[in-house]
């Protein structure tokens, strides 16, 4: 195999060895050169340098793919490569190798392969990573991007591939990244490396859409399996989604979306709805009701509401849809601070930017309306009603009290249990009390807790005096 060599215009011609050696284009996105067949491939250029049969051991999956090569370029003599000419080399004759690819975190019910998985663990071609309800999983390629998986999900890693190309400025090879998942059912959140070292775009594939990018965040979804409609959001950066079935696609820039329909050859791109403000939203979430109202926002006829342990969103635990006059159901959620985030989502379903907000779930202090204490048989007893958040009156058939010295009910506590209904008030005996000053936190059988009270017994408790009304003092 020769190489014509032009020295100048004339096109003086030398006999070398052929080589072809990968040359870096300086602008990056070049790289992704494609040919009339639209096949991904790498461009090369050739330099007097290599031994073209030696490049097609290192580099090629067989020496015999040469002659691939020189057809995919409509070469009219293989054995004839012009100094300095650009080919054009289809992924499918480049030799690849397993990116690593790994499980960045796993919360609730997720599997891997059909097996439970945790964090850490390598994720293969052809793995497979399902999420149950209030559960998620995120995923790292071999790039640096991230995959979030949302509850109720099932993706699997297409590719995650590196190809080793010469680097014609340096000694070895440059790797070049090729990275495909499949989303069977539910949605995906995904936040692509900005690297320009990408055989092709990392590319996100649904039944009915494949959306590529090359460094943005975005989100995928195909959680219409009746209508087969895909639906993508781009919160960052630029996104191609394309519709195979009617071979029809459209650019989606930063703050756009489009809902991708088998049937539909026109891709309509909408402009994203704003982040709702929840500056007017309670930070608490109280229980039992766990009620968390959604927010006014023009254009949402319903909003996306996902709770989670952390900041990033890596760990989500609660998934829900509400409607834009109801409110989030929250109950579930165990007791203490939580990340929430908020999206809109507008009359063709596509969800908007989003807002978090950080929230306190916990169990709602129903309050005492009316209390007194008296000495019977020596003993201190307290007789009460009880008020719910609601305003409901208490109807509880038991209580338990924590009685101390000190507001954090820790000093001398002691817990007594037993309490009395009559006529809608409940009674306690809390024992045999000295003077002094108590306080106390009222229990019922539910385990809702009212607020907690201070209860002044004067020197003269249970000598002279043996009742007291408006017995209990909200502590503040």
């Amino acid at each position: 195999m020769h190489i014509q060599h032009q020295k100048t215009a004339a096109a003086q011609s030398i006999r070398a060895q052929a080589a072809i050696v990968l040359i870096l284009s300086s602008l990056g996105m070049a790289a992704f050169a494609q040919t009339t067949a639209t096949e991904p491939s790498l461009p090369y250029v050739v330099k007097p340098s290599d031994n073209l049969s030696k490049f097609g051991r290192e580099m090629l999956t067989s020496p015999r793919a040469w002659n691939e090569v020189a057809t995919f370029n409509q070469l009219k003599n293989p054995n004839l490569i012009v100094l300095g000419q650009q080919l054009n080399i289809p992924l499918r004759f480049l030799k690849s190798q397993a990116s690593g690819g790994k499980v960045i975190s796993a919360e609730g019910d997720v599997t891997l392969a059909g097996n439970g998985v945790q964090p850490g663990a390598a994720v293969a071609d052809g793995a497979k990573i399902k999420t149950g309800s209030n559960s998620s999983a995120v995923i790292e390629l071999g790039d640096g991007s991230r995959i979030k998986v949302l509850p109720n999900s099932l993706a699997e890693v297409v590719t995650n591939r590196d190809y080793a190309m010469r680097d014609s400025s340096k000694s070895g090879s440059t790797n070049w990244f090729s990275g495909l998942m499949r989303l069977t059912e539910g949605a995906l959140e995904a936040l692509a490396s900005k690297t320009s070292k990408r055989a092709t775009p990392l590319q996100i594939e649904t039944p009915t859409s494949i959306v590529g990018v090359r460094g943005t965040e975005f989100r995928v979804a195909y959680d219409d399996p009746l209508g087969k409609a895909a639906r993508t959001e781009v919160i960052e950066g630029k996104v191609r989604a394309d519709n195979p079935a009617q071979a029809s696609g459209a650019d989606l820039p930063m703050g756009t979306g489009a809902v991708l329909k088998p049937q539909e050859k026109d891709i309509k791109v909408v402009t994203l709805l704003p982040a709702p403000d929840l500056s007017g939203i309670p930070s608490d979430v109280v229980k039992p009701q766990g009620s968390w109202p959604m927010p006014a926002l023009a254009g949402a006829s319903a909003y996306h509401v996902q709770v989670a342990s952390d900041e990033q969103f890596d760990k989500i635990v609660r998934d829900l849809k509400v409607a834009s006059n109801a409110s989030a159901d929250l109950a579930s959620l165990p007791n203490g601070n939580w990340f929430a985030r908020v999206r809109g989502i507008d009359a063709v379903g596509l969800e908007g930017f989003n807002t978090v907000k950080l929230i306190a779930v916990k169990d709602g202090e129903w309050r005492v309306t009316d209390s007194s204490v008296s000495v019977v048989v020596g003993k201190t007893v307290l007789s009460w009603t009880g008020q719910q958040t609601s305003g409901q009156a208490m109807q509880a058939s038991s209580y338990s009290a924590i009685v101390a010295r000190d507001a954090a009910l820790t000093q001398g506590a002691i817990t007594v249990q037993g309490a009395n209904m009559t006529d809608g008030k409940a009674s306690l005996v809390l024992g045999d009390l000295k003077p002094g000053t108590y306080y106390i936190r009222l229990q019922n059988a539910s385990g809702l807790r009212s607020e907690t009270y201070r209860l002044e017994l004067s020197g003269n408790w249970a000598q002279t005096e043996f009742a007291k009304t408006s017995a209990l003092q909200a502590v503040k």
